[in-house]
């Protein structure tokens, strides 16, 4: 049995994970994104991929 399922099924299941969260927990991913603590983490985590990008790949 192989135990690899690729990345269309990693993606499936946060697909999924991310609907289990909206229906148990009334949580929303764009909510989160949405305020100012998202929008904190969302650039902390470009600034990090931008940094990657130039200066160990480039």
């Amino acid at each position: 049995m192989q135990t690899n399922r690729g990345f269309i099924g990693k993606i499936i299941l946060i697909i999924i994970g991310l609907a289990l969260l909206k229906y148990f927990f009334d949580w929303s991913i764009f909510d989160a994104i949405d305020s100012p603590r998202g929008q904190a983490a969302i650039s902390y985590i470009k600034d990090i991929i931008t940094y990657i990008w130039n200066e160990i790949i480039h």
